[in-house]
């Protein structure tokens, strides 16, 4: 139902005095010539409301400190201050006392926006959806037709997503079933898409192992369970005969160290039996030198040491001696004591060799034992390095085997687990996008009838507005229109069945589209039921693009009848013209205003022009 929207009241602050135009009528028309501010003031009272769309002129901004406007709603009488400095809005309820604590007007995220304020107050809700948004700025456009928006453009610079929400939110066609409903098809489109891609997926991946059935898995599983199997009990019957040969291994690697250590004591004896031969060898040299000297001493002289001849032996009493042929009577104790000393040394040197010999036969049975321990030691390493090569070595390598042919049919089964899973998955999967594709289908058919029912409520509500634009329009120039219908895909005006784009070259057929089209929205909200529209317009200027002329002054005249007629007590319409209406309807309030007269009285007289 459509809202209730009466300005009563506009004001400034201009060095700390309140002052401006009082608004009350079912039609105020404020008869404004150039100069007077009549842009001005209706911009001024929007950017109260929090609009952002409408641009203050520099004389608001610099000589006003602050905007107020006073309007009715179905909630009582409110006043909106705008702190131009601050650019916040404070709502005041005069009937209730309730004082709502000063809004942004370019809210930061999660702030409540003043113009959102306004918009509850007009029984219309601010909306911010993937579709598009509902704003103060995308209502103004219905409710407020602007100067410099009269142009080929229906909606102005409003973004088309924003305002064909706008549109289905304020004639009340916007189906929140059907809106709902088409939500969750496209929910459950996009969820169906999701499983029938993931299903898609899931059997691609498992083309690449050949598509296996939970039959084929079976039997992988259990050819590959038995050769882990196997292998299992070939690496435990391995590792038992590795065992035991390790014992034996370990008693022969004892018995070759043992032969090491022969031979390290056979070498020390050899090395021993060497080192004693030097000694006994030394002894046997120094007997056999006294033994020389010995059998030198006991050799008789036959040469005379002087001369060197031969001795002649010459006989007397005593023993004589030999070189000097003088009697010698100790000669025969000297000559038993050199026969004692040849027998000492002829015994000392045959006990030196004797001595040698058993040296010589010691040495070589040491070097014999070392031979042999060498020998013996190397025959055992041999032995233990064969028993390793021919038990051991062999059972390693198939035991490394075994481990391997393990871990691949362990790896296997693995593998067919996460196929039996992937299987599992894809089943589910399957069902899942079964699942998902009906339910898809079901809201999709939900969808459709309920958009169905919209899209017939859309084609009555155009079919109610075009017969409403068309009573509104024609009047207004009988003999250029034949006719005006409210596109109903669009809801945008067609006069001639021309679009305002293709009645660009007849600009007053343009103004008249603009004109009428707010006075239809204005009655659409007092005749219709489920339009939101409040019962107010603002038109500011409308009838400049008419031309001049008596022609132009026929169609100002015209239209200027038909919104005296459109005008009742359940609705406003602010006017800003500078002609009169032809006819004063009842509640018409009129008041004029130029530039010595300003709808800003108070205003300083060096910036009136920019009024």
């Amino acid at each position: 139902m459509a809202g209730k929207l009466v300005l009563l009241k506009e004001e400034f602050l201009i060095e700390g005095e309140w002052g401006g135009v009082s608004l009350d009528a079912s039609l105020r028309h404020l008869r404004a010539g150039i100069g007077a501010g009549g842009s001005t003031i209706s911009e001024a009272a929007f950017a109260a409301l929090g609009a952002t769309g409408v641009i203050l002129t520099p004389v608001i901004v610099e000589q006003r400190d602050a905007i107020r406007v006073e309007f009715a709603t179905d909630e009582g009488i409110w006043t909106a201050t705008l702190d131009l400095a601050a650019q916040h809005v404070t709502f005041l309820n005069k009937t209730t006392g309730e004082v709502e604590e000063p809004l942004p007007v370019r809210p930061e995220a999660d702030e409540r926006a003043a113009g959102s304020f306004s918009l509850e107050r007009m029984g219309i809700p601010a909306m911010e959806t993937p579709r598009g948004n509902v704003t103060i700025d995308t209502v103004l456009v219905l409710v407020y037709l602007q100067q410099h928006h009269a142009g080929r453009n229906t909606f102005g610079s409003v973004s088309a997503a924003d305002m064909n929400l706008t549109l289905e939110v304020c004639f009340g066609i916007l189906d929140e079933e059907a809106a709902r409903l088409k939500a969750q098809a496209q929910a459950a489109r996009s969820r169906a898409t999701r499983d029938a891609t993931a299903v898609r997926k899931a059997v691609e991946q498992r083309q690449k192992y050949g598509l296996p059935t939970s039959f084929d898995l079976d039997m992988e599983h259990e050819r590959h369970a038995k050769a882990a199997a196997e292998y299992a009990a070939d690496l435990l019957r391995l590792a038992q005969e590795i065992e035991h040969h390790q014992g034996v291994l370990t008693s022969r690697d004892a018995e070759s160290a043992h032969g090491l250590q022969a031979v390290s004591r056979s070498a020390a004896a050899a090395d021993q039996a060497h080192q004693a031969l030097a000694s006994v060898y030394e002894r046997r040299g120094l007997s056999r030198q006294r033994l020389a000297a010995a059998e030198e001493a006991m050799r008789p002289r036959t040469h005379c040491p002087e001369c060197e001849q031969t001795l002649q032996g010459r006989s007397g009493k005593s023993p004589l001696c030999p070189v000097c042929r003088q009697p010698d009577p100790g000669l025969p104790a000297r000559q038993t004591q050199r026969d004692q000393e040849l027998a000492r040394a002829k015994a000392a040197a045959t006990a030196a060799d004797a001595q040698l010999n058993d040296a010589q036969r010691s040495a070589q049975k040491a070097v014999d034992a070392r031979r042999k321990a060498e020998q013996d030691a190397q025959r055992l390493a041999g032995r233990a390095a064969a028993y390793r090569a021919q038990e051991i070595n062999p059972r390693e390598a198939a035991r490394s085997r075994a481990s391997a042919g393990e871990s691949e049919a362990r790896a296997n089964l693995n593998a067919i687990k996460a196929r039996r899973q992937e299987l599992a998955q894809l089943t589910e999967l399957e069902k899942k996008s079964a699942a998902s594709s009906q339910q898809a289908e079901d809201s999709t058919n939900a969808w459709a009838a309920a958009e169905g029912d919209a899209q017939e409520h859309k084609k009555q509500t155009a079919k109610q507005l075009s017969q409403i634009f068309a009573d509104i329009a024609i009047p207004m120039a009988p003999d250029k229109i034949r006719s005006a219908v409210i596109d109903p895909k669009t809801l945008a005006p067609k006069i001639n069945n021309r679009t305002l784009k293709q009645l660009a070259r007849s600009a007053g057929l343009v103004s008249i589209a603009h004109i009428a089209y707010h006075l239809m929205a204005l009655e659409a909200a007092r005749s219709m039921p489920r339009v939101r529209i409040p019962r107010f317009q603002w038109l500011d200027a409308p009838l400049d693009g008419l031309g001049g002329g008596p022609e132009g002054e026929l169609l100002a005249n015209a239209v200027l009848a038909v919104c005296a007629e459109t005008a009742s007590s359940d609705a406003q319409i602010v006017l800003t013209t500078p002609q009169a209406p032809p006819v004063s309807p009842q509640g018409l309030h009129a008041t004029e205003h130029d530039s010595s007269q300003p709808l800003i009285p108070h205003a300083r007289p060096d910036n009136d022009d920019g009024l």
